[in-house]
């Protein structure tokens, strides 16, 4: 029994000591600084590109093979082709004209959209889905 309060007495010791040792703690009100994204979707360069179709987040982020897993070689141009249309472009193959066509956002108005126009997303995106057409 004397060992065992011996032991205690130990134990409180170290742990009076370990407490006096460690520095102070001040509960201060520090201010958060509000964190903002400062990204915005990359927009493309020209004001005549057709936004509000469900093709917009090719412009707006970099797409993946998860995004296009379960889509056939005709969807996938489909995909890539849109970033044409959006921007305007005519198309000279009768399937995409028709298809295009038939969207309520889609006026065809360039026979070519320079690279330029494009942002960096919409270029990426034009390349990645070219590999899987």
């Amino acid at each position: 029994m004397k060992n065992l309060s011996k032991k205690i007495a130990a134990v409180a010791c170290m742990a009076a000591a370990m407490l006096m040792s460690a520095p102070m703690q001040v509960n201060a009100q520090v201010p958060s600084i509000p964190r903002t994204n400062t990204t915005k979707p990359a927009k493309p360069k020209a004001s005549n590109v057709a936004w509000g179709t469900e093709y917009d987040f090719l412009s707006t982020r970099y797409i993946t093979y998860d995004d296009i897993s379960g889509y056939d070689r005709g969807q996938i141009r489909v995909l890539k082709n849109s970033i044409y249309a959006r921007h305007g472009r005519i198309f000279k193959d009768k399937q995409l004209r028709e298809y295009f066509s038939n969207q309520s956002w889609y006026r065809g108005t360039r026979n070519e959209i320079p690279a330029k126009e494009f942002n960096k997303f919409e270029n990426a995106n034009i390349a990645f889905l070219k590999k899987y057409e």
